[in-house]
């Protein structure tokens, strides 16, 4: 057993290797603030909870932005916090501050900021810097290199700065499709492959509107669940689009990506379907069946939880605590259900829809 001298020394080492993991990410914040008006590509736009202008020296870089994000418009959201965002890499920018030793780790940098009132995380597959500072509303993802980013940066570009930043007390964003009626709405859960969305694509060809189907900003007040959209696109395999009658060579479906799904502009497949906001009535658990009509039965809390948390809390890290909370009171508030999911999309669309209806009544 190690004596109490050694246990003492090694909590120094510790909290000295914290204290330099935290300095550094500073002076990448600092730095930040000094140059962000010398970046030469800028863009503004919104998220719920959040105003953000978000500059980086890359063009392709800006253009995954300008395909993934909303303009700003005109909104009754009174909460949206100015937010600055970088996107710098070392290799156009070589005056970066580099970190000046071994990869320190995911979990580190984690629990170091949090500690001293920051948000931050570290891959080390990709040696990706990420860091936000609440207090200063400002943000600051570092790659190596623009052309190293991860494969799925292009889906959310900036995703773990754009979570934290519009991150609040009853606000924050997950993993889940939506659907909607008449301005009420359900969730979709579930681990990959349940059907989330080919169901979400099915209503929204079915006449539904959806807020998203992968990532969607979530307001938790009085008990009530408000979604509103974060992303302008949705995925789908060619498989699903041509299940639906949908051929993925059409211009306005782009891919294959990393996963083999074309990205896709949804309210431009069916104009009108992107929902301003839906007041959110029930989750729904799909599975893939056989059967010939859709059909529902109740699910318990936990198991609404179970198909609401792990992916949000995997894909959208750094924040467990709170993203924990988030989850579990969207699960106290709302009614789950297993969704058994027929063949034929124009069914699904249409039981949905009742489904809504009759929970709205």
């Amino acid at each position: 057993m190690a004596s109490a001298q050694t246990r003492s020394s090694l909590s120094a080492t510790r909290e000295r290797y914290a204290s330099l993991i935290c300095a550094y990410c500073r002076m990448l914040l600092d730095f930040v603030e000094l140059k962000f008006e010398n970046l030469p590509l800028r863009r503004t736009f919104q998220v719920p909870g959040a105003s953000l202008r978000l500059g980086c020296s890359s063009p392709e870089y800006a253009r995954l932005c300008d395909r993934a994000y909303l303009a700003p418009s005109a909104s009754d959201d009174d909460t949206l916090r100015p937010v600055t965002l970088a996107i710098l890499d070392h290799a156009s920018l070589p005056e970066l501050p580099f970190w000046p030793g071994a990869s320190p780790g995911m979990g580190n940098v984690a629990l170091a900021l949090a500690e001293r009132g920051l948000r931050g995380a570290y891959d080390p597959d990709h040696r990706i810097w990420y860091v936000y500072d609440p207090d200063r509303a400002l943000g600051v993802q570092v790659l190596p290199s623009f052309d190293a980013r991860p494969a799925w940066e292009g889906s959310f570009p900036a995703r773990l700065l754009i979570h934290w930043s519009a991150r609040s007390d009853d606000r924050g964003t997950i993993h889940a499709g939506t659907l909607g009626y008449d301005g009420s709405g359900v969730f979709l859960a579930g681990a990959g492959g349940a059907g989330k969305s080919g169901t979400t694509l099915s209503g929204i060809l079915g006449g539904l509107k959806s807020a998203g189907d992968d990532y969607v900003a979530v307001r938790v007040a009085n008990g009530k669940i408000e979604t509103r959209p974060v992303l302008r696109m949705m995925k789908q395999d060619a498989v699903g689009l041509r299940r639906l009658g949908l051929n993925s060579e059409e211009s306005v479906f782009e891919g294959p990506n990393w996963q083999g799904k074309f990205e896709f502009d949804f309210d431009e497949v069916m104009p009108g379907s992107r929902a301003r906001r839906l007041a959110m009535k029930a989750i729904l658990i799909p599975q893939i069946s056989g059967a010939s009509r859709s059909s529902f039965r109740p699910a318990s809390g936990r198991e609404a939880m179970m198909a609401l948390a792990p992916s949000s809390l995997y894909q959208l890290y750094g924040t467990w605590k709170e993203d924990f909370s988030l989850l579990a009171s969207i699960a106290r508030a709302l009614p789950a259900y297993h969704l058994t999911l027929s063949e034929r999309p124009a069914e699904i669309a249409s039981a949905i829809r009742d489904f809504i209806c009759e929970r709205s009544s």
